[in-house]
C-alpha cells in the first residue's frame, strides 16, 4: 500500500485515503477520468450536432438546386374556333346536291315567355349548282305581327343591324314554316362576309319587340366551302 504524509499533522497515511486518520484534515481525491458514460454522452452530443448541421446544408443544397432548375411560365396560344359549321344535302328522287353553312344557336337577348321561352335561332346560307340563299331558322315557326299576307307566304319588313350600322330587312316567311327567308340574299352575304355580328328585330305576338343577335366569326370560311361544294 502507497503511502502519503499528512500536510497537516505530517504523520503518513494511504494515498487512498480521502481524510487523515490522526487529524481528520481532508485529503485532496486522486483526480479521475471520464469514464465510459462521459465518453458515450460526449459521442452522442456530437452526433446530434452533426445531423443538424447535415441537414441544413442539404437543404440549402436543395432550396439552390430547385432555383436553378425551375422553367420559365410557358404563353398558351388561344385556339382559334370558328362559331359557322358546314353540312351537306341531296335530293334522292332528283340527285340534287345542296350545301349549308350555319352559325351557332342563339336565343332572344330578352327572355321569352311560354310557350316560346325555349326558342333559339340561327343564321344560314344554303346553295345549290345555280342559286344562293340566306334565312333564319327557328326551333318552333316564329309567330310574328307586322306582316303583310301573301299568297301562300308572309311578307315583313322589319330593322337589322350590322355591327353598329341599322338598316331594313326584307324577309318572307311561308305559312306554317320555321325559317325567314331575306327577299335580297346578294347585299344580305355581302353584310355577312363583311361584319362580326347581326341583330335581328321580330314583333314577335305575346312577346313584343324580341331580337336575335348571330356572331360571324367563321361565316367567310364557311361560306367559301359550301360555294366550293355546290360548284364541285
Amino acid at each position: 500500500m502507497a503511502l502519503k504524509q499528512c500536510k497537516e499533522c505530517g504523520k503518513e497515511v494511504s494515498t487512498k485515503a480521502t481524510s487523515c486518520p490522526h487529524c481528520g484534515a481532508v485529503l485532496k481525491k486522486p483526480r479521475q477520468g471520464i469514464g465510459c458514460g462521459g465518453l458515450i454522452l460526449i459521442v452522442f452530443i456530437i452526433g446530434v450536432f452533426g445531423s443538424i448541421f447535415s441537414g441544413n446544408k442539404t437543404n440549402t443544397t436543395s432550396s439552390t438546386s430547385i432555383v436553378k432548375t425551375k422553367k420559365p411560365a410557358q404563353t398558351v396560344k388561344p385556339i382559334n374556333v370558328s362559331t359557322w359549321s358546314t353540312s351537306t344535302a341531296k335530293d334522292e328522287m332528283t340527285g340534287k346536291k345542296s350545301a349549308y353553312a350555319s352559325s351557332i344557336r342563339v336565343t332572344s337577348t330578352k327572355a321569352m315567355v311560354f310557350p316560346y321561352q325555349d326558342v333559339n335561332a340561327w343564321l344560314g346560307v344554303g346553295c345549290d349548282s345555280g342559286n344562293e340563299w340566306v334565312y333564319i331558322g327557328f326551333s318552333k315557326p316564329p309567330n310574328l305581327l307586322d306582316d303583310e299576307t301573301k299568297d301562300g307566304y308572309n311578307l315583313l319588313k322589319t330593322r337589322i343591324k350590322w355591327d353598329d350600322r341599322v338598316d331594313t330587312a326584307t324577309l318572307t316567311q311561308n305559312w306554317g314554316e320555321k325559317f325567314l327567308h331575306f327577299s335580297y340574299d346578294k347585299p344580305a352575304i355581302s353584310n355577312i362576309l363583311k361584319s362580326n355580328s347581326v341583330m335581328l328585330e321580330l314583333n314577335w305576338h305575346g312577346q313584343g319587340r324580341t331580337f336575335f343577335k348571330f356572331p360571324l366569326k367563321g361565316s367567310s370560311a364557311a361560306i367559301k366551302k359550301v360555294r366550293q361544294n355546290c360548284s364541285g
